[in-house]
């Protein structure tokens, strides 16, 4: 065998070596909207004062769901609308299922907290807590709190075999000043967080 037949071989084996450690990461953007009600349970008023003119029920039903849409730029967004209770820590623990159905193997999940989207609302600043976690270990989440500490991350929330899912909770606060501005509604976009979903081999 000559030299050259030698190099093409050992050359050959390289690029071989390079595919082999190669790994396989995506990443899937989710837009994570902010709305407001008056939470479900409450402090009223006794019929000594009769002042607060209130019904017994809000209407809203509706407190979380999820959907998708493309923006025009490729993306295929995953958007998750929630309603958050003015002045109480709502808090969602099955917000969205993160899930290995279709890839023959094990994913690594990790989760970034990006930001605002661009250009969202005029209302953000009545979110006061944003944080997309997971419920079975809370220390794994990112956003940020309404002590002022952020997590952008990624943080690793672990790996899923084919046919498994881990489930992603959420939790907002929202400042009780948004009723009295009038758009604690229910369906006022008040901020919209892009979280993206990274999944790697």
């Amino acid at each position: 065998m000559d030299k050259r037949r030698l190099g093409l071989l050992a050359f050959a084996g390289l690029a071989l070596a390079a595919i082999s450690l190669a790994a396989l990461q995506f990443t899937n953007v989710t837009y994570w909207q902010v709305n407001a009600t008056l939470p479900p349970a409450m402090k009223y008023a006794g019929s000594d004062t009769s002042i607060t003119g209130r019904s017994d029920g809000s209407g809203y039903s509706n407190y979380i769901y999820v959907t998708w849409y493309s923006p025009g730029n490729g993306l295929n967004v995953t958007k998750i609308s929630i309603v958050g209770f003015t002045g109480d820590i709502t808090n969602y623990t099955n917000a969205l299922r993160v899930c290995n159905y279709y890839y023959n193997g094990p994913l690594t999940v990790s989760i970034k907290y990006v930001g605002p989207v661009s250009g969202s609302s005029p209302y953000s600043n009545y979110v006061k807590q944003f944080i997309v976690y997971n419920p079975s270990n809370t220390g794994q989440w990112v956003g940020f709190t309404y002590t002022g500490t952020p997590s952008t991350g990624p943080v690793i929330l672990g790996q899923i075999s084919q046919n498994q899912c881990i489930t992603l909770g959420v939790s907002v606060l929202v400042d009780p000043s948004a009723y009295s501005a009038g758009v604690a509604n229910g369906n006022t976009v008040l901020a919209t967080y892009e979280v993206d979903i990274i999944f790697s081999t």
